[in-house]
């Protein structure tokens, strides 16, 4: 294991001169300008994977901007299923890469969210299926602002998964997985301890346990929802996303008793009742 965890950093940084720019120019957070040197990059060297998860990212950054800025979700679609197709593309090249399962989790989860999750609920197998494979890869990756890396973007991801697919036999039966708040602070809470620089990691943990305290009537997990939601607001801004989740911070207290259905590009409907009149 330790082998293939050496092999696997090794390969990560391992970056073409225009890649390492990109890279730079992300985590400064001028994405456009990283996802221009990517798309001249990758217009030569069509199945660099290092490239092309990096485009993959800036690309979901720019569907959370125009989520932030309530842009028609139909331009986010439409970068989401270009996310997908640059997952497809990572996994021909290097079939179970992390990075190629985490987003092409990520591009059916965002569409998912987009359109609306109870309506998209054919997609959560896939989608937690991807996330926890992602989560159990060897790879490791870690920006030099901390705040994108791997594992923990799995982790991130699969918080908001088991907070956000309802809780339903119905749900259960119908697509083989379910909604799970516990799992939700579980992975979130590995999370907070691999990147605890991380804004969005202790957002979405005190989203989590708000949303514990309203299903389960918890008032530790209350306490504790609003001191990680003070902890992500007291964290500096280092990534376009950090803005935004700042600007969150604040409504989302003020629907606290709404968290279970919170999420960055907007609140979701998780009512199944068509769902099991039908």
């Amino acid at each position: 294991m330790v082998t293939v965890l050496m092999v696997a950093a090794a390969a990560a940084a391992e970056l073409a001169p225009a890649v390492a720019e990109a890279e730079a120019l992300w985590v400064k957070d001028q994405q456009e300008a990283a996802l221009r040197v990517l798309e001249q990059h990758l217009a030569q060297n069509p199945n660099d994977v290092e490239a092309l998860w990096r485009k993959a990212r800036a690309l979901y950054d720019k569907g959370e901007r125009l989520a932030a800025a309530k842009a028609p979700v139909e331009q986010r679609l439409a970068l989401y299923t270009e996310v997908g197709r640059l997952a497809e593309q990572i996994l021909a090249v290097s079939p179970g890469h992390a990075e190629g399962l985490f987003w092409k989790g990520t591009a059916l989860g965002r569409a998912a969210t987009a359109k609306g999750i109870v309506s998209s609920l054919s997609s959560a197998d896939d989608v937690e299926r991807l996330w926890l494979q992602a989560a159990r890869a060897p790879y490791r990756y870690e920006a030099a602002h901390g705040a994108s890396g791997f594992p923990a973007d799995a982790y991130y991801a699969l918080g908001q998964f088991y907070r956000l697919v309802p809780d339903s036999a119905i749900v259960k039966m119908l697509t083989g997985t379910q909604g799970d708040i516990d799992k939700s602070l579980e992975w979130l809470r590995r999370g907070t301890k691999a990147a605890p620089r991380r804004v969005e990691m202790w957002k979405e943990l005190g989203v989590s346990l708000l949303c514990k305290a309203e299903r389960d009537g918890d008032a530790a997990a209350a306490t504790e929802g609003r001191q990680a939601l003070a902890q992500a607001a007291a964290l500096p801004v280092v990534k376009g996303t950090d803005s935004i989740d700042h600007q969150h911070i604040p409504i989302i207290l003020g629907r606290a008793d709404e968290a279970c259905t919170y999420s960055r590009d907007g609140w979701q409907d998780l009512d199944t009742s068509k769902l099991e009149k039908k």
